[in-house]
């Protein structure tokens, strides 16, 4: 099959996190001066005003927003991206003690993010967690232990932590995590979410439709492949003539879509969807 409309179309001239790293690794722009100027342009507003404990603004969504533009614009770690993850860590993951008190967040702060409104402990604990890792902090003891008390809560409560978006949350973490995506925690997260996966691909309602196809498109298991497989042929049905995916935030669920099809190596540089 191949996808019916091109979906690159919808990165050209953007300067979020997401469009730059579009136009860098699948628009081919990084040698240009036009996404260097826009790449310098957006990384320069990511740093600003970042304070000398690492945060912005001693708010914890705050430096979450922050450090995830910056792993899709600067991507390595520098002195800044270590302070603020340490923060981060030293916040939500020092002798894990639960989840910390509630926080009200709004759906537009949530924008840009692999991550779902809901519990805002687990949502910032899956956050950390998942920047912990893909910033160099996956073997902290820290990080490991937090890890650890979520396996065992998983096993506990039989496939799913807490509430759908919460279950996003934890299950972006442990995707990226070398150990933990290879966990039996992992592999029940994915086992309940293939039980509820209906044969046109979707999920339930409250399932983040997007967001799980790219967290499962990171994994290798039998289980996950399946229901990413399923997942595609209703993506290619949904496809707007546009290029792109869903009613709101077009640009990133189109975005979470690319990169999985990428991560299973099914699209090229056009589009078409390899057999």
């Amino acid at each position: 099959m191949s996808l019916r409309f091109d979906p690159y179309q919808i990165f050209k001239s953007s300067k979020t996190p997401a469009g730059l790293y579009g136009r860098q690794k699948w628009l081919d722009e990084e040698s240009t001066p036009a996404w260097q100027a826009d790449f310098e342009q957006t990384v320069r507003q990511l740093w600003r005003e970042q304070l000398s404990n690492g945060s912005w603004a001693h708010s914890e969504v705050e430096t979450v927003q922050r450090l995830f533009g910056l792993h899709l614009t600067v991507r390595y770690e520098t002195e800044q991206i270590i302070k603020a993850v340490e923060w981060l860590i030293a916040k939500r993951c020092q002798a894990f003690k639960g989840y910390g008190k509630n926080m009200r967040f709004s759906q537009e702060t949530l924008h840009g993010l692999p991550f779902t409104l809901g519990s805002s402990g687990y949502l910032i604990t899956g956050a950390t967690l998942f920047l912990a890792t893909i910033f160099g902090y996956g073997e902290d003891d820290r990080v490991l232990e937090a890890y650890n008390h979520l396996s065992d809560e998983i096993s506990a409560k039989g496939g799913r932590w807490c509430g759908w978006s919460c279950s996003n949350n934890i299950l972006r973490a442990f995707v990226v995590h070398p150990i933990y995506s290879r966990s039996r925690a992992t592999a029940m997260a994915v086992e309940y979410l293939a039980r509820t996966q209906s044969p046109t691909g979707s999920w339930p309602r409250g399932v983040p439709f997007y967001q799980t196809v790219n967290a499962l498109a990171h994994l290798d298991s039998d289980c996950a492949e399946a229901q990413v497989e399923s997942a595609f042929q209703r993506l290619n049905e949904t496809q707007q003539s546009d290029g792109t995916w869903g009613r709101s935030q077009k640009e990133w669920n189109t975005f979470l879509v690319v990169h999985a099809l990428k991560n299973k190596g099914r699209i090229c540089k056009y589009g078409y969807v390899v057999d």
